[in-house]
């Protein structure tokens, strides 16, 4: 390509994953480390249906098929989407007239479909799944509606991937009068992938449709604080208990769950019996639940290697700074000036503070008495799948505190719940800190530099220069008091008295 950096990072990408269950359209805001989805539609047709039953697509999924895929590429067109893949999965790749469809496609839409191997979808799901999480270590695993894939992953790098033909549809289109059946089915399937046991213990990463809806009836059941399913966790206990309660679910109960589609609902026994089947196998650390896989993996194989290496979480707090802040990035100079307040606390992730930073200075739009509120609501939610369930919590105490938010408040329920109290007491204290600096400051990175927060002897010390502009030291110093007592440790600030001496006046003129 011959874009420059800038018409690179705004050019719109898009795939469209034609699946056993669904075809789904995904168009991402660029070729940037964070992309945000512009436009995610998809059309649930059930192609893997009629190859379970018959071995190719008969007429009626053949022609729903080639309409939808048709809408879907004059959708991208409408967009200007500059570069649209097309991928198909299991029930393109096991039907018999799978290349007849493709013909299809492609005379219909002047579109290639590439039809992935089994192997080369788990590839293309755990980048995705990468992408979010640099430097993973674990087992992903992607339930798609006719097959599951599987990689091993060590620090970001597959090492190990199988593909088997055990869907949560084509499960109960085999088995559906006789789930003991399926049972063993499973457990062969998975015994025979001959590496996982080299895997046990490790996080596991789940990802698929069947699966999310299993993460979101959890949270539901257990009134969960966030709706988000990307980095939801739950026990290893906790899932077996979970999906053994699912598996028993009758069809006519599975009819009535509120939350999900219909037809996600029917095929949940047979996604959570896979599931239950990987955690003997495996014995998790945690199961983690991700919003990313195939689609996101096609971008993220799409970016230059130095994009690919950069920090997405960074990435993204930058790209919600840029909408938001009042002035040029300060972030750095403020991340100096916390930083011996920091590393006397010892407890901080160091990413999340660089984050916190970042964000410091996004909430100067709203009305001051809902900036505190507004701001944590804005990093609590925030849309990328960049941070699990308790970094999210953490940031966006941080930032409700900076803008005068009390840990106690109702507001900060939500993160209270989800955060340990020695990690309440980390945000609550960066919180603390960046409003003491962006008082001081104004938000300018020079003032901070010339204003420095100094470790003494019992605590630290802040110098206020007589050109600091700043009208109201008392304000500043009840805050370094707080920061003091919490840390139990003195917290001086004094103030340079400007020189009226006659030599001085005469000096300055």
């Amino acid at each position: 390509m011959n874009e420059s950096a800038e018409a690179l990072s705004t050019t719109r990408v898009g795939v469209i994953d034609i699946g056993s269950n669904s075809i789904r359209l995904v168009i991402f805001d660029g070729l940037g480390r964070a992309p945000l989805p512009v436009i995610n539609h998809k059309a649930v047709i059930g192609l893997g249906v009629d190859v379970e039953r018959h071995g190719w697509f008969g007429e009626e999924a053949f022609r729903r098929g080639i309409e939808a895929i048709d809408i879907l590429v004059r959708l991208a067109d409408s967009v200007r989407c500059a570069d649209l893949a097309l991928y198909a999965t299991a029930a393109v790749r096991q039907a018999a007239n799978g290349d007849d469809f493709c013909r299809s496609v492609e005379a219909r839409t002047g579109r290639v479909v590439t039809v992935l191997t089994g192997a080369g979808e788990a590839r293309l799901s755990a980048a995705g799944v990468i992408s979010a999480l640099p430097g993973l270590t674990g087992v992903i695993a992607d339930l798609g509606g006719g097959s599951l894939e599987l990689a091993a992953v060590e620090d970001g790098t597959v090492r190990e991937q199988a593909t088997r033909d055990i869907g949560p549809l084509r499960l109960r289109e085999r088995w559906g009068e006789n789930p003991a059946h399926a049972s063993a089915a499973i457990h062969e399937a998975v015994c025979n992938v001959a590496w996982l046991d080299a895997w046990k213990h490790r996080d596991f990463h789940a990802v698929g449709g069947s699966w999310r809806a299993i993460a979101r009836l959890h949270m539901t059941q257990h009134h969960y604080p966030l709706t988000i399913v990307h980095g939801y966790t739950m026990a290893p206990a906790e899932t077996r208990s979970f999906t053994g309660m699912l598996e028993r679910l009758s069809t006519e109960t599975t009819s009535r769950i509120r939350g999900i589609s219909r037809r996600r609902a029917a095929i949940l026994p047979w996604g959570a019996m896979v599931l239950d089947h990987l955690m003997d196998a495996l014995q998790p650390r945690n199961v983690v639940f991700s919003a990313q896989g195939l689609r996101e993996g096609h971008h993220f194989r799409m970016l230059r290697a130095a994009t690919r290496k950069s920090d997405p979480l960074i990435a993204a707090c930058h790209q919600l700074a840029l909408w938001h802040r009042r002035f040029a990035d300060c972030s750095e100079a403020l991340e100096r000036w916390v930083a011996p307040v920091i590393r006397h606390h010892g407890h901080a992730d160091p990413r999340l503070v660089r984050a916190a930073c970042i964000l410091a200075d996004t909430g100067w739009r709203e009305h001051p008495e809902y900036r505190a509120g507004r701001s944590l609501s804005r990093v609590l939610h925030m849309p990328w799948s960049v941070l699990d369930h308790q970094q999210r919590a953490w940031l966006a105490l941080a930032v409700f505190v900076r803008y005068g938010g009390a840990e106690s408040a109702d507001e900060a329920a939500a993160c209270r719940r989800l955060l340990k109290p020695d990690t309440v007491a980390g945000a609550v204290l960066l919180g603390r800190l960046l409003r003491l600096a962006l008082i001081l400051s104004a938000g300018r990175g020079p003032i901070l530099d010339s204003t420095p927060l100094v470790a003494t002897a019992d605590g630290f010390a802040l110098e206020i220069p007589r050109e600091s502009g700043v009208a109201s030291p008392e304000r500043i110093e009840r805050l370094a008091e707080a920061i003091g007592q919490a840390l139990d440790v003195s917290f001086t600030v004094s103030r340079q008295v400007p020189d009226r001496s006659p030599a001085a006046v005469t000096a300055a003129r």
